[in-house]
């Protein structure tokens, strides 16, 4: 059954079909073939009995007869064969290393798990397949062209070569073919996979490749037998080798691509695991929470590793990974600048050719990860999904602290005698103001925050964007162009959630409850309005970015690779805390206008509170 499914495959003539073209050749045309006389196909032996007929070719019938491919060649299929003449130890290596690939296991369509397929062992396809290609393909004088064996690789025969391995016989017609013989066994072009798998410097990031790799059913091909239970039962099931890291990260085991892969070095890999493995920390409620964390890990060794060439504008200027993303937000996100200069990327490095790219292998760990997934992040206000409004307890229900409306920033505005330009990666800004209430008097303007995908054991700098009322493209009140006092809370994801709750409204289970929020690292020189260091001012007449939390360090990860966890372990409550006399006054308002929170991670606490520079980071300009 295995062979009838290949067959099915691979099939483009049957032996009525090579009669008829090899037997209405010429004469002339038939010279070209050893023996030089009138032959007809189907007179002769097939290529496996050509090859059993060949002492010299002893060895690499044993691989034939030992990988099922003996009966391939025997078969009535127009196969063109380059048979080369091996050793014993050659011969044992291959089979050696298809014993070894049988015993692998591959994820079946439905979470199975089962051995690797026959079609995809490397002893077939980086040997057996690399001697053999569909069709009959005969050379003459002066002939030279490009021909695909099947495994997708390209040669080029020549007259007295294929890829330079000179023949010691050719042009033998046989049953089901042409048969050649080469003086030694033709070098497999690794495609960039294919190199991960063969250097031995790099089994780390092989052996990580080879967990996603799994079986997709191909249902066009496959052969249904009927419905059984609702659902389809095939005959003949085809099913393809696929590999989400290829779709998500690039397509490194395609021919006809072009990759780069600065790959990690077993020894890197290993120092970097260590390094990362405690960023991700889930909550005890993620299943698999230790597997999931090991697969973030390695994820984060290898993500931004990969560069599509034919994406690269200028390469020698500068270099964007596979994951580069096109955020004004965070300009230079996945973008190495001058990579062959000295120090840079891949600065000294030689490169191994294959023949989908180049592989570089890093042993020092030249990749800056501030660049990749230790990314400054940012989330805007104006997004729904990143924040929840606090409610307060009204005649025994809870109603909304706040109403909440989305505005538009200006691109230009004239202020006061000054005309401003912004430009910011979010064109939006949250508008909130606060809701009084029939026997329940409020004042302030509070929202929660909650920052997506932390890392654990890193110290973030989270820094608060907020914007002036001459800000809104739909106009302004000049009155409301105030300054506003704020407090601003931090409450962090617990590792298991809390089994009982306080009677507020905005308690939440999952995170410390409200009573016990955690003091705020405001940095040295925050005055804070002179009232705590939880306290903060704004301008009121500028945009302003303020420092609300330094140095902070999560205890739990909510990275969300793999779906693992999209639930935040980071919130901030940001409250108005206006008095009402100033209010009254016109010195301050209670309407708070936030454009969004940036916060960026440092591996260490002293960098963290060394960093005093956030507009390098937050990308945003305001001109006068």
């Amino acid at each position: 059954m295995k062979y009838i499914k290949y067959i099915s495959l691979l099939a483009t003539a049957c032996l009525t079909a090579s009669a008829l073209f090899l037997g209405a050749c010429s004469d002339e045309w038939n010279n070209h073939y050893e023996g030089e006389g009138q032959q007809t196909a189907a007179d002769q032996p097939t290529l496996l009995q050509l090859v059993t007929d060949d002492a010299d070719l002893k060895q690499f019938l044993r691989v034939l007869q030992h990988t099922g491919y003996d009966k391939v060649l025997d078969s009535p299929q127009s196969l063109t064969l380059w048979a080369p003449v091996i050793t014993e130890t050659e011969a044992d290596s291959v089979i050696a290393l298809y014993d070894a690939q049988k015993r692998q296991y591959i994820t079946m369509p439905d979470g199975s798990q089962r051995n690797i397929q026959e079609k995809d062992n490397n002893a077939i396809v980086q040997f057996v397949q690399n001697h053999i290609a569909l069709y009959g393909r005969s050379v003459s004088t002066e002939y030279s062209d490009s021909v695909r064996m099947m495994n997708g690789k390209y040669m080029i025969l020549q007259q007295d070569n294929l890829n330079g391995i000179n023949f010691l016989r050719k042009n033998v017609v046989a049953c089901n073919g042409i048969f050649y013989k080469l003086s030694r066994k033709e070098v497999f072009f690794a495609n960039v996979r294919d190199y991960l798998e063969m250097n031995p410097q790099l089994t780390s990031v092989a052996a990580y490749y080879d967990l996603f790799d799994n079986y997709d059913l191909d249902e066009e091909s496959s052969v249904q037998r009927g419905i059984v239970d609702g659902k389809i039962v095939y005959a003949d099931s085809v099913l393809t080798l696929s590999n989400t890291l290829h779709s998500s990260l690039g397509w490194i085991n395609r021919e006809d691509s072009s990759y780069l892969f600065l790959a990690p070095s077993d020894e890197l890999w290993e120092r970097e695991y260590a390094q990362f493995r405690p960023y991700f920390n889930f909550v005890n409620s993620v299943e698999n929470r230790d597997s999931v964390a090991d697969l973030n890990a390695k994820f984060a060794i290898i993500r931004g590793r990969l560069f599509n060439r034919n994406e690269q504008r200028n390469p020698q200027d500068s270099m964007v990974n596979t994951m580069h993303v096109n955020s004004t937000t965070m300009y230079g996100l996945n973008v190495f600048s001058r990579p062959y200069d000295e120090g840079g990327l891949l600065a000294g490095l030689m490169p191994q050719n294959c023949s989908n790219g180049q592989v570089y292998v890093d042993t020092e760990g030249r990749i800056d990860h501030k660049l990749t997934f230790m990314e400054a992040r940012y989330i805007a206000a104006s997004d729904p999904d990143a924040r929840r409004t606090p409610l307060l307890t009204v005649n025994s229900s809870a109603q909304p602290q706040v109403s909440v409306l989305t505005r538009a920033i200006v691109d230009t505005v004239t202020y006061n005698g000054q005309k401003y330009w912004f430009n910011f990666g979010t064109q939006n800004y949250m508008e909130m103001r606060p809701v009084t209430y029939t026997g329940a008097t409020n004042t302030n303007s509070s929202m929660y925050f909650y920052l997506r995908n932390t890392l654990s054991n890193v110290y973030y700098n989270v820094y608060l964007v907020t914007m002036p009322a001459y800000a809104n493209a739909d106009g302004y009140v000049e009155s409301e162009v105030r300054p506003t006092r704020f407090q601003v809370y931090y409450s962090e994801r617990l590792m298991d959630n809390r089994t009982s709750t306080t009677t507020n409204p905005n308690d939440d289970a999952s995170f410390d409850p409200p009573t016990k929020d955690r003091a705020l690292n405001v940095p040295d020189g925050q005055d804070a309005y002179k009232a705590g260091a939880s306290y903060f001012q704004t301008s009121g007449d500028a945009v302003d970015v303020i420092c609300i939390d330094r140095a902070r360090m999560p205890a739990v990860s909510a990275y969300n690779f793999f779906g693992s966890s999209n639930l935040p372990a980071m919130r901030y409550r940001v409250t108005s805390a206006v008095r009402s006399p100033d209010i009254n006054s016109g010195a301050q308002t209670n309407v708070m206008r936030i454009q969004g929170l940036y916060y960026i991670p440092f591996a260490t606490k002293e960098e963290a509170e060394a960093f005093d520079d956030p507009l390098s980071v937050i990308y945003y300009n305001v001109y006068l």
